[in-house]
């Protein structure tokens, strides 16, 4: 899976869930600025912030394949 599709995934599970990116990156414990840098491909997703943001959004590693 290219990081463009992890990103999507992940924006698209925010908005399934009707959170938002403020309250998602807080809940992971990142910065909003980090979160949207990654979703909009300006930044990696680090591990430590992919696991956070797996947590929140409940979502698993099948999630990704």
């Amino acid at each position: 899976m290219e990081i463009r599709d992890i990103a999507n995934t992940i924006r698209s599970r925010i908005k399934e869930k009707g959170m938002t990116i403020k309250a998602v990156a807080e809940k992971a414990g990142i910065s909003p600025q980090a979160l949207s840098a990654m979703l909009n491909h300006r930044q990696k997703i680090p591990a430590t912030a992919f696991i956070g943001l797996c947590y929140v959004l409940q979502l698993t590693p099948e999630n990704f394949v």
